[in-house]
């Protein structure tokens, strides 16, 4: 999976996530043990945990050693301290022999449940033939110290009371010598209150602490988590968009502008949220499920079966669910796209459908993209719906199965409350880890396919790649200098050329107008220039170096760049004219916007240079923009300008002023002019017209009017007869050369 492989540069992340997790689990699956104890012990026992007093009367214990083998009787003796002052013994041994199969508590249990038995009176026959009549414990101590029944007799009619009792038996001695404990206690003045008041403190304690040992680390594990996503999506956001930057127009093309911008923006988004839910939840899931089990089996009440019929049959609710909604999802993605081609698309051509009074065709061709992702977003919650009621079922016939089976092993006495109480918390949060992972799995294929986008973008490379060895310049090599040899230029996958062995020269200080008429090639011939598109035949030099052998930073800091539509970025004036960077000074700002223009509408502004331009440049006009692009690309001085059809939004006044301070200021600069009006390019020193790709003509203004019909008829156009200075016989004879 694409989404794991983002966690390569996260592997202590990763690594500390999964030791938080496993504390915090065990924290969690600890609280279960610790409810049994209260119910079994702290309910039911009032708080004495071992049949093995903690105080004894010493009396009391040599009761208990008559019905002790000499072993026994040696493991007890050496338990217990000597007697004090009121004749009570302190337990002084380990806490694992007084454990529930610890050696002292097996010595002193059965005892302490017969002692029990006959403090409250038993059938004489059970220790001598012969003997009759009810039986106490004084009677008992008399027979043995008038040697009327021997002390083995009494560690034997205790054995056979223990075999009498069956499968019961552990149980019902445990719970007598609980009594006789508690009994005990009462004797020495000890408070049984005070004795469960105190276990069921301790208990809390306990619990409060794993609670909050369990809290700390959710709490780091969210932390780490989330910080792990947002590095991750902060990376992948960068990378993404690096990646964008350094596309071509033919790369944009294949992806399109809304679907590079939901891959930047929503499915990097989408993947967010899968890291933090695989840290937080699919590491967790398996964790909780490995140590909830290996507590079950610890446990040993028979009932592990419940566990395999919850995970079949959770496993057949996510089957099917899953197979219902995973191929939805693959599709959901593409439907987010669509709907945004379409928002972006009416965004950006609210004006011509608010002319033309189409507001009701756009909304119905919005509601149709936004019906689709709506009805594949329906089904899927719908189908989605059904797993949280299912699941619940399933947890809920799984707590009646324990509940029933469980019940039947409390009332055999193979079992106690707490003990089942924990069972069923263990197959609970068992089943919750599968659950949890089927609710993750809803979301990793949402956020699977968006990883796969995304690494289409990242996977994709630029047809305009750095080369491998770049030059500069020589020293000796004419700056400014561009040429065009014989270049060639096909679109990807296109089957023709769309720029046909075009070639030309411009120097620094000289003027190049490019014109012909729409779909000519104009513009697709200036963009080899910056390398936005590189040449299929043929090489552009600058400087004497082809373009493609020369680091794009180092080219297109030579290079001023003016495209047909000029776009602002949202921030100031001055931010947007010095956009080149820092080598931009406020003396060469203030120069450019001198030559572009702008200066006066630029004072008139509050704030001067430092007043606000939004978005898009959408409060200021579309002259006025297009004076700020212009002097935007003079700021930074370059060897040659490249003007693409830059002067349209320009009346033909300042269009005069433009150019006239363009000849005067950038001398030092070739100027290349693409242009629709011949008033914008007829001084220039060279002028090339494109005819479907193909130049029909190239020259000076003067030598085109009379050597070139398709030239004539766009002057024609524009100019007056006495402007083109040309009678209409040299007019008809340069328009029949031309049919020749």
């Amino acid at each position: 999976m694409k989404i794991i492989r983002l966690f390569k540069n996260h592997i202590l992340a990763l690594v500390t996530a999964i030791a938080l997790i496993v504390i915090s689990c065990n924290a969690d699956l600890a609280l279960p043990t610790y409810m049994s104890e209260i119910v079994d012990v702290g309910i039911q026992q009032g708080g004495i945990e071992s049949p093995v007093p903690n105080t004894i009367q010493a009396d009391a214990l040599s009761d208990l050693e008559l019905f002790m083998s000499q072993d026994d009787q040696d493991t007890v003796e050496a338990a217990y301290g000597q007697a004090n002052d009121e004749g009570v013994r302190a337990y002084v041994g380990s806490e694992a022999d007084r454990a529930e199969d610890g050696a002292v508590t097996n010595a002193m249990s059965l005892p302490e449940t017969v002692v029990l038995s006959l403090e409250q009176g038993v059938d004489a026959s059970t220790l001598a033939d012969g003997m009759t009549g009810a039986l106490d414990m004084d009677t008992v101590r008399a027979a043995v110290a008038a040697g009327m029944v021997p002390q083995q007799k009494l560690v034997d009619a205790a054995s056979a009371m223990s075999d009498s009792m069956g499968s019961m038996g552990g149980s019902i001695v445990k719970q007598r010598a609980i009594t006789y404990v508690q009994q005990q206690y009462t004797a020495q003045g000890i408070s049984l209150e005070d004795v469960q008041h105190a276990y069921l403190s301790q208990m809390s304690l306990k619990m409060f602490g794993l609670c909050l040992v369990s809290l700390v680390a959710t709490v780091l594990t969210g932390a780490v988590a989330s910080h792990t996503a947002c590095t991750i999506a902060r990376d992948l956001r960068r990378q993404t968009f690096d990646a964008v930057m350094h596309f071509s127009p033919a790369e944009v093309g294949k992806f399109s502008q809304a679907s590079l911008i939901t891959r930047c923006t929503n499915d990097i988004q989408q993947i967010q949220m899968a890291t933090t839910l695989f840290i937080r939840m699919v590491l967790m899931a398996p964790i909780m499920g490995v140590v909830a089990v290996l507590r079950v089996l610890a446990t040993h009440t028979g009932l592990e079966w419940t566990i395999g019929v919850a995970v079949i049959a959770v496993c057949a609710v996510v089957g099917v669910l899953m197979g219902l909604t995973m191929p939805k999802f693959k599709a959901m993605q593409k439907f987010v796209d669509r709907v945004n081609l379409v928002a972006r698309e009416m965004l950006d051509g609210i004006m011509p459908i608010r002319a033309f009074g189409r507001q009701d065709h756009e909304l119905e061709r919005f509601d149709g993209a936004s019906r689709d992702l709506m009805s594949t977003q329906l089904f899927t919650n719908r189908a989605m719906s059904f797993m949280m009621p299912l699941m619940m079922l399933v947890m809920n016939c799984v707590t009646v199965l324990i509940v029933w089976f469980g019940a039947h092993g409390v009332n055999d006495g193979v079992m106690q409350v707490g003990d089942m109480m924990a069972f069923m918390s263990y197959t609970m949060q068992i089943v919750m880890a599968f659950m949890i992972l089927t609710m993750v799995s809803v979301m990793l294929p949402r956020a699977e396919v968006a990883a796969e986008r995304v690494d289409d973008v990242l996977r994709t490379k630029t047809s305009i790649a750095e080369p491998a060895d770049p030059q500069l310049p020589t020293a000796d090599a004419p700056r400014g200098e561009l040429v065009f040899d014989d270049v060639s230029f096909a679109y990807p996958d296109a089957s023709a050329d769309v720029i046909e062995h075009v070639s030309f020269t411009v120097g620094a200080g000289q003027t190049l107008g490019i014109i012909g008429s729409t779909g000519s090639g104009k513009s697709t011939l200036v963009q080899l220039v910056p390398r936005l598109y590189d040449v299929t035949g043929g090489r552009v030099t600058l400087d004497g170096v082809d373009v493609r052998n020369m680091s794009l930073s180092e080219l297109r800091r030579r290079i001023g760049y003016v495209p047909q539509q000029g776009l602002l970025f949202s921030g100031t004036v001055e931010s947007n004219l010095k956009f080149a960077g820092d080598s931009v000074t406020d003396a060469d700002m203030e120069r450019a916007a001198g030559i572009a223009q702008a200066s006066d509408f630029i004072a008139k502004r509050e704030g001067g240079y430092a007043s606000d331009i939004s978005q898009g440049g959408s409060n200021v006009s579309g002259g006025q923009r297009q004076r700020l692009a212009i002097a935007r690309a003079l700021a930074k001085r370059p060897e040659v300008v490249v003007f693409d059809d830059s002067f349209s939004a320009l009346d033909y006044k300042t269009d005069a002023k433009l150019r006239e301070q363009l000849a005067e200021h950038e001398k030092d600069s070739a100027v290349v002019v693409v242009a629709q009006r011949i008033a914008t390019i007829m001084h220039a020193t060279q002028i090339v017209v494109l005819d479907e790709g193909k130049v029909v003509g190239q020259g000076t203004h003067e030598d085109l009017l009379r050597s070139c019909p398709a030239y004539l008829e766009i002057a024609q156009s524009q100019l007056s007869a006495a402007e083109l200075g040309l009678t209409q016989d040299e007019i008809d004879q340069v328009m029949k050369g031309g049919e020749r």
